[in-house]
């Protein structure tokens, strides 16, 4: 097992379908076709979207998925056991996460540019997770936003730490890392690290 995070690239944008389409949801073929949309988009509503799993709507997200990262929008990590893609996170500048700068739960400070680099989702393939690799990326994520000029560092783990599918990273992994709860808001904690 040879683990390894990289950048999200268009030239990458192949590992991401191919984690997307094979390993991301074995354990649960009702989120197929996520393709970490939630996190650009205002609302499911911006694209066709039908809940049954059917192709079209497959097709339909993975094409807007495909044009948010060829535009840069779509930025995070692909984590990769050799050259298999195993995991993905998305994260980037707080500013072009539309359905965060929309929602004033998500705000200690304003969004400006480079200010905050947020992680928005973790998602690793069910077979490696409880191997640590989270650890490997959101600390990658970390020593990166450092490096890019970022002041700080967010991630929006649940309340509910026993929500089954915790997507957005469990709120001890942060603590580990040295976040702290800003505010817990709804189905949100807000946890930040200042750099």
């Amino acid at each position: 097992m040879f683990i390894h995070v990289e950048k999200l690239t268009a030239g990458k944008k192949a590992d991401f379908f191919d984690f997307f389409d094979n390993r991301a949801f074995t354990d649960h073929s009702e989120w197929a076709g996520c393709y970490c949309l939630e996190s650009h988009l205002r609302s499911e509503n911006d694209i066709e979207y039908r809940t049954d799993g059917s192709a079209v709507m497959r097709d339909d997200r993975k094409s807007v998925a495909g044009e948010l990262i060829d535009a840069g929008i779509m930025t995070g990590y692909l984590v990769y056991d050799g050259a298999v893609p195993i995991g993905w996170c998305n994260a980037g500048d707080k500013a072009a996460y539309d359905p965060i700068i929309r929602d004033d739960t998500f705000f200690t400070i304003e969004p400006v540019s480079g200010t905050t680099k947020i992680i928005y989702c973790i998602d690793i393939a069910p077979e490696y997770r409880g191997r640590k690799i989270a650890d490997m990326v959101l600390q990658r994520v970390i020593e990166d936003a450092g490096k890019e000029g970022f002041c700080a560092v967010e991630g929006y783990p649940f309340t509910d730490d026993s929500y089954a599918y915790q997507y957005r990273g469990p709120r001890h992994l942060y603590e580990k890392h040295g976040f702290k709860l800003v505010r817990e808001a709804g189905w949100v904690c807000l946890m930040r690290l200042e750099l």
